[in-house]
């Protein structure tokens, strides 16, 4: 894909999503175009940076997070756009909560790429309050991105799902993953255990005492909760300060590969302080953040597109060499593509 081509596409990838008006495609068209160049997730600026008059961009804005369409909606469709760039027929999600600032939490459902994750669905409530939680709780909150990712998941992929211990020490979401028909890893609280063949119950975290160990089981999980059938991995990496217990329902999975779920930090921390600045948001009302994140999100998803094909090109920022005398990147997957669209993008 040439730069010329990646610059239109958002604009080609929304007109194959399905239920949403023209007039909703055009404004993440223009609007997520507007938050790269802002560098910002407020609505002034954003307006700002979308072209005409700034006043009439900021109420067509303000329409927009305002819009009575339901947010899941655009999820299915997200999804189906975001695998399709990414042309892969397997992929590893990762659900996991931030916060912004005491204002919001919310909950991500996303796909790991290149040392990132883009979100894919999403739900956005009121933190530190146990009445504006959603009323569902966790579980089937989680079970309901969940679905509406598997709406736009194209048939044949293959999906595993890794979650951290606070999400992931929960037989209910295991369940639900077997359903869909995916697979899980999950790392649990250390006083998990497992009941082995012969009955025997093992407190499996305590299998492993140093770093460099690692322990293997099958058996059933959750002895108070359900006993589901799974298989039990503790890892111990060298430079790791603790075990991870993981529980999977893959016979193939050794445990490293839990390591991609670090990579929505990375994205977490782009939407924060590095890249849209979204904990400076004004924003009070969840639902309205929950649509200023199409935008937000669309245009992240773009800008981690370019990096790849500036990598590809060999237009990427020169490597710099560690003091041991291995090399890195210079810049994030984000960072080059954010630059290169600069460069190419005509003014506001």
């Amino acid at each position: 894909m040439n730069p010329r081509k990646l610059y239109q596409w958002v604009r080609k990838t929304s007109k194959e999503w399905e239920g949403v008006s023209r007039h909703f495609r055009e404004n993440v068209v223009v609007f997520s175009r507007a938050v790269v160049r802002a560098e910002s997730s407020q609505i002034r600026k954003i307006a700002g940076m979308a072209g005409g008059h700034a006043d009439s961009q900021r109420r067509r804005l303000q329409r927009f997070v305002q819009g009575q369409q339901p947010v899941s909606r655009f999820f299915g469709n997200w999804t189906r756009s975001v695998v399709k760039a990414l042309g892969v027929q397997s992929v590893v999600l990762v659900v996991d909560e931030t916060k912004i600032k005491a204002r919001f939490g919310v909950m991500v459902v996303g796909a790991v790429y290149e040392g990132r994750c883009i979100p894919l669905a999403w739900r956005v409530y009121v933190t530190n309050s146990a009445a504006d939680y959603p009323a569902e709780g966790q579980a089937a909150m989680i079970m309901g991105l969940l679905q509406q990712v598997a709406k736009g998941m194209p048939r044949r992929t293959q999906v595993r799902l890794l979650a951290d211990r606070g999400i992931g020490t929960s037989p209910t979401l295991m369940r639900g993953i077997m359903a869909l028909g995916w697979t899980f890893l999950f790392r649990v609280t250390q006083h998990s255990q497992i009941i082995l063949s012969d009955g025997e119950v093992v407190t499996f975290y305590k299998q492993v005492q140093q770093a460099g160990q690692s322990y293997q089981a099958s058996g059933l999980v959750f002895k108070k909760r359900g006993r589901v059938p799974a298989h039990v991995r503790v890892v111990w990496g060298e430079r790791a300060l603790a075990p991870w217990a993981l529980v999977t329902n893959d016979p193939t999975l050794n445990g490293s590969e839990y390591a991609q779920r670090m990579w929505i930090e990375e994205m977490f921390r782009d939407l924060k302080s590095q890249g849209w600045d979204i904990e400076n948001t004004t924003f009070t009302d969840p639902e309205r953040m929950a649509r200023l994140w199409i935008v937000l999100v669309v245009a992240y998803a773009w800008m981690l597109l370019w990096g790849t094909q500036q990598i590809a090109l060999g237009l990427a920022a020169a490597f710099k060499r560690r003091p041991d005398g291995s090399f890195v990147r210079r810049w994030s997957l984000f960072r080059e593509g954010r630059q290169a669209f600069l460069a190419l993008a005509p003014p506001a």
